[in-house]
Formats: C-alpha cells, sequence, structure tokens
C-alpha cells in the first residue's frame, strides 16, 4: 500500500508531532487507515493536527495504524523540479505470515515495514505503540465560552495555516469551547487542529487596570 504526500504536509505535521516526550507513540506521524478513509495525525498533548488523504492509495489498501516515527520523515529530502518541490511516497509492506513450528494451526507474523522515498529514501519499522483515540478528541460542537489559549500553541497552527492553505487572505478559526478542546478549522486542505485551554479561574480574567503611563 503506497500513499504519495505533499511535503509541506509532512513538515506541518511534525510541527505538531512530539519531539520530547516519555510517550514515545506522539514522537511520529500516525497513518490511520479505515476502510472509507485515510487521516494522518499528530499532538504533542495540546495541541493536534488531522490531515485528510485525498490521494490515490497505491496497491491493495490494508486497514490499520501504522506510527511513522518522526525521524525516518526528517531523514527523507523531497525531490525538487525546478522551484517545485514534489511529494514523497510512504509505502506500508504488511509483515509475512508463517507458520509456528510449536504451534500447529497458528501463525506468527512478521513486524511491518515502511518505506519513505523522495530524493533519499529510508526504510524503517512503526513505532511499537497505541496510538491514542485521537477521534475522541476532537470536539463534535463549540460551547462558544471563551478560553484563553498559550499564545505559542496558537502561533503553532499559524504555521500549519501557511504550508497548508499557502493563502494569506484566509485565517484558522479557534472556536471556542470553554474548558473543553477546541476545534481549529480554516487551516487548509480540509485540515482541522485542536487545541487545550489554559486553566484559568475568573481572578485571572479581572482586568488588572490600567497603569498611569498607559491612559489618556
Amino acid at each position: 500500500m503506497k500513499l504519495t504526500i505533499e511535503h509541506n504536509i509532512i513538515k506541518a505535521l511534525l510541527i505538531v508531532a512530539s519531539k520530547q516526550d516519555v510517550r514515545y507513540y506522539l514522537k511520529g506521524v500516525l497513518i490511520d487507515v479505515r476502510a472509507q478513509d485515510v487521516t494522518m495525525v499528530t499532538t504533542n498533548g495540546a495541541v493536534l493536527l488531522s490531515v485528510p488523504y485525498l490521494g490515490d492509495v497505491e496497491g491493495d489498501r490494508v486497514v490499520g495504524q501504522w506510527i511513522i516515527p518522526r525521524e525516518a520523515l526528517e531523514a527523507v529530502k523531497p525531490c525538487k523540479a525546478g522551484r517545485t518541490v514534489l511529494p514523497i511516497t510512504v509505502e506500508i509492506i504488511p509483515g509475512a505470515q508463517t507458520p509456528d513450528p510449536e504451534r500447529p494451526g497458528v501463525t506468527i507474523k512478521a513486524t511491518d515495514t515502511i518505506t519513505i522515498a523522495g530524493a533519499t529514501t529510508t526504510t524503517t519499522k512503526p513505532v511499537d505503540g497505541r496510538y491514542p483515540d485521537w477521534r475522541r478528541v476532537m470536539p463534535a460542537a463549540a460551547s462558544l465560552e471563551v478560553a484563553q489559549f498559550d499564545p505559542a500553541l496558537v502561533a503553532t497552527f499559524g504555521d500549519v495555516h501557511a504550508l497548508l492553505s499557502g493563502s494569506t487572505k484566509s485565517k484558522p478559526v479557534v472556536h471556542h469551547n470553554g474548558r473543553g478542546g477546541a476545534l481549529v478549522s480554516g487551516l487548509g486542505r480540509d485540515a482541522l487542529g485542536v487545541i487545550m485551554p489554559l486553566r484559568v479561574d475568573a481572578d485571572d480574567m479581572r482586568h488588572p487596570g490600567l497603569p498611569s503611563w498607559a491612559t489618556a
């Protein structure tokens, strides 16, 4: 099963993926394949990015989830045609199944292999871990209760938008959801994000008053 992915999508996903985290399974890109769709997902626990794969799936579709290590994706440089950056390919090769010599009727499945190709090529194994159920995190509605967010996390989606949309006219929208995770739309390429709010109380929200130098 082979996917052809634009390099800017990979770059946007890696912005959100964890870099240093004891939750090693977050340090990569999830490829989530269902019978009806394919989605690429990254998160660092505070923000999440999900990008639908809109291209063709070459070969036999295999339903499942694979976490590609970020180091493998960063190691592959894309090909270029003049100033045009060409997509990279990600091929997921299911491990072979062989009979268990000690247990008749039982087969042993080898580890799957992932080949990433561009101007350079690397082969890796998927991260051995269970990715969080990201669809349960996606807010189905917005309460519109105003929330506070870490500015650095909000800026993350500005960078993602620049890579995915390539437009300066449109802007991402954060759909405020009180103390719950807020949906981020308008990122380009039908991508959706989630951002977790800061925990602040009423005292933090009160206006601090203006000092004399800031008044007319």
